[in-house]
């Protein structure tokens, strides 16, 4: 049995086991319990679909902007902490670029943007190709509002305080400068069963309250953007050549060792969509690379076959 047929064989069956306890342990347990298993079962899953690799995806997490009028209480910072562990949690095999890493990069922290005030995705995914990133992560915190809704049903319904918190993310492919992801999540909390800064409840949100909703819905959203990238084949990326020598923007962190051969893309396609928004067009093999030195964050190789060998061109390990 070769090692795919042998890998296949055990997600298989981890996959069968899995998904009978899923069904079982609630009859036997409580929430709780049902609730870790779930997300176990939800992460088999996530392994059982994602392509057959040995090397892991790098992930920039970009910071948040804060939209909303609750300022300098370090909201955005929270979630973002909450979002990361999430991501490491729900996917092992994904290395994050966060914001609070030493020698976070200034290209995270001021993204390139157009002058509609939009984000630039070609840009963005250029210099992601640069840094070694599969996807890069942004979004925002929308809105935090306080408003009443009508709960219950029928003539049994009451009116009670909401709040209502909502944020939105953006994932960007660095292979073509596409969305993988682009969703607005909204969760609410009835203040009854929360705690108040102002104890006649009616003057400010509660900074407890807001985070506890952001921390829903980083779990949520975090589980989402795993979804999104473990599905997509590895790929990595040319930085410079000079003769027969080149070198990627990926290295041992990543898995990757001397001897590895990888198969080497056409780099030239670009395609204009609406507004003018660009994207790169994958394009045919042109030729194959051979790891010869390793280093943390980038590798050296040489041309080991074919022409047309540049910056830019995307590679992927040879089957």
């Amino acid at each position: 049995m070769n090692r795919k047929m042998k890998t296949l064989y055990i997600k298989t069956h981890m996959l069968a086991w899995v998904l009978l306890l899923s069904l079982c342990i609630p009859l036997m347990t409580g929430c709780s319990t049902y609730n870790h298993v779930k997300k176990k079962t939800k992460m088999i899953i996530r392994d059982y679909k994602a392509p057959d690799e040995d090397l892991k995806k790098r992930v920039g997490i970009a910071l948040f902007k804060n939209k909303t009028p609750f300022v300098n209480k370090g909201l955005e910072e929270n979630f973002v902490k909450d979002l990361v562990e999430t991501i490491k949690t729900s996917c092992q095999d994904i290395l994050v670029l966060e914001p609070y890493d030493p020698g976070y990069p200034d290209y995270l922290v001021n993204l390139p943007r157009k002058t509609s005030g939009l984000i630039d995705n070609f840009d963005l995914a250029k210099t992601g190709r640069y840094l070694g990133l599969n996807a890069v992560v942004t979004g925002a915190l929308i809105d935090i509002r306080l408003h009443k809704k009508a709960r219950g049903m029928l003539w049994f319904k009451t009116v009670h305080d909401v709040v209502q918190v909502q944020v939105m993310t953006e994932v960007y492919d660095t292979l073509t400068g596409a969305k993988l992801l682009d969703k607005s999540y909204i969760h609410e909390i009835q203040l009854e069963d929360v705690f108040y800064d102002s104890i006649d409840r009616t003057s400010e949100i509660s900074t407890h309250t807001i985070n506890d909703a952001l921390k829903f819905i980083a779990e949520d959203m975090g589980e989402q953007i795993c979804d999104a990238i473990v599905l997509q084949p590895w790929k990595g990326y040319i930085t410079s050549t000079f003769a027969e020598k080149v070198v990627i923007s990926s290295g041992e962190k990543v898995g990757i060792a001397p001897g590895d051969i990888f198969e080497v893309y056409n780099c030239n396609g670009v395609f204009t969509g609406v507004k003018k928004h660009q994207f790169f067009v994958p394009g045919l093999k042109t030729g194959e690379i051979k790891i010869t030195k390793v280093y943390p964050d980038r590798s050296e190789g040489v041309r080991f076959s074919g022409q047309n060998i540049a910056p830019g061109c995307s590679i992927r390990p040879k089957d």
